[in-house]
């Protein structure tokens, strides 16, 4: 067996602090249980294991922690414990920290190696001795494909990554729960301990989607015995919370590829395209955009199974996958909006679906004519929502609807033409938001900033400025 080499400074102390109760409106529904809890998660995953940072030791810092929770998890950013952000907390999970900073290994742990072994110790009742290595070795083989790193079963002898079932106490230092919680940790690339995943032994184990997959948790836990911190994108392999995912349809998304590639380089043989399709260039001059809006106040430009993303402070702009982002919406949208304070609508073909931050509100898409919208239209061109009459426009070839979101009812006199309204946009409109007052028309490659009051064309510039590429005049 190899030997237990932890620091004593990154040592978890299962201790948490007392803090004062603060008030909360009924309605929340958070007790002095929650509370406790949310301490008890925040000590556990998102502060140093030695306790020497950002103790929670006053209102302001566990403010402070609670808004780091939120913004790691896509919630709204407030600082208070309120019900979205404790059923994020109470999900099933990994047990490591959720960021790269407080991991156990600082830097960039790998293995420096090109053959590195695996062995898996123990098993469990709940599956047979070959479901166990059927789902080991498909967790393996996601990773294996595409980093020229060879990942080799051994049997018998002492091996990098030792994969085992353990009880709650299991002499590392991180005890597991009993079922739910905490399910499966792993360690870094490392001597003695290192490379080793531990699975709670207590779980109901699966290879289906009752239950807990072990194929998929495996996944993920190999991928941190790889080297890898946990990403913030429901999408992604490395999501630090369990969700219930079809086992056909698992696979590793961009986040996880890039992150993996970014260690152990790309093999050269490797079809990148199956696995990481050909990304549209930001500054093509004759770009379009497929849907454009406004999201906790970034703004989000959709290109098929893409988006970027220009922050609201920095103007930095990343892409990503859309399901890095939002999980299980389609690629190839055709609209968005926002509606500030409440949800984010993406429509394509005749179905909307409907987010709250980046949580999914119903469990499949909806249909367009709850809107009111005729039979007719078979899809929208482009959506948006005006801050002032709290009213989405849907804009289809030449003409656009009213609908007011206070009595959920299509204004009366609709449609009208577009240019009836605004003038000098003759264009099919192909994306649209609404921007410190003025509105953003795109059409192809041109982007009309539109005066609302004035009702005027203020410039014409090319589609992808908002993307640092070209912000002159047309």
């Amino acid at each position: 067996m190899k030997c237990l080499s932890l620091p004593m400074n990154f040592l978890f102390v299962n201790t948490v602090l007392s803090l004062p109760v603060y008030p909360h409106d009924e309605e929340n529904e958070i007790t002095q249980g929650d509370l406790y809890y949310a301490q008890k998660y925040i000590k556990q995953f998102f502060t140093l294991r030695d306790g020497s940072e950002s103790l929670i030791q006053s209102e302001d810092s566990f403010s402070t922690k609670i808004k780091e929770v939120q913004e790691f998890y896509g919630l709204q950013v407030t600082g208070k414990l309120d019900p979205e952000t404790m059923e994020v907390m109470t999900e099933p999970r990994c047990g490591l920290p959720d960021l790269a900073s407080y991991s156990l290994y600082p830097g960039r742990p790998r293995w420096n190696k090109a053959f590195v072994t695996y062995s898996v110790v123990n098993y469990v009742p709940q599956l047979s001795y070959f479901e166990i290595e059927y789902a080991i070795w498909r967790a393996v083989n996601i990773w294996q494909k595409v980093i020229p790193l060879n990942l080799v079963r051994v049997y018998n002898i002492e091996a990098d990554i030792m994969i085992s079932f353990e009880p709650r106490v299991h002499g590392d230092n991180f005890p597991f729960d009993g079922r739910g919680g905490t399910l499966a940790h792993a360690f870094s690339p490392a001597g003695g301990i290192g490379g080793d995943i531990h699975f709670d032994q207590e779980e109901n184990w699966t290879l289906r989607r009752n239950g807990v997959n072990l194929f998929q948790v495996a996944a993920h836990e190999l991928g941190h015995a790889l080297g890898l911190a946990h990403s913030r994108y429901r999408s992604a392999v490395m999501y630090p919370t369990y969700l219930k995912r079809s086992s056909n349809r698992f696979s590793l998304s961009v986040d996880d590829i890039r992150a993996i590639q970014n260690l152990y380089g790309t093999i050269q043989m490797f079809n990148q395209e199956s696995a990481q399709p050909l990304m549209p260039d930001k500054c093509d001059p004759s770009i379009s955009f497929d849907a454009v809006t406004k999201a906790h106040g970034d703004t989000f430009l959709f290109k098929n199974e893409y988006l970027w993303r220009k922050d609201q402070y920095t103007a930095d702009v990343t892409i990503s996958s859309i399901q890095d982002v939002w999980l299980d919406l389609p690629s190839n949208i055709d609209a968005a909006c926002e509606i500030p304070g409440d949800s984010i609508y993406f429509f394509k073909g005749s179905k909307f679906w409907t987010y709250t931050h980046n949580k999914l509100n119903h469990k499949s898409s909806q249909s367009i004519y709850l809107f009111r919208l005729p039979p007719y239209v078979k899809q929208i061109d482009a959506a948006l929502f005006i801050q002032q009459t709290k009213k989405i426009l849907f804009f289809v070839g030449k003409m656009y609807w009213s609908y007011n979101t206070r009595i959920k009812t299509m204004d009366y006199g609709y449609p009208k033409w577009i240019s009836s309204r605004w003038s000098g946009i003759n264009d099919k409109i192909d994306a649209a938001f609404q921007n410190n007052g003025l509105v953003y028309f795109f059409s192809g490659s041109r982007l009309y900033e539109y005066n609302y009051w004035r009702k005027e064309i203020m410039r014409t510039l090319s589609s992808n400025q908002w993307l640092g590429c070209q912000a002159s005049e047309l």
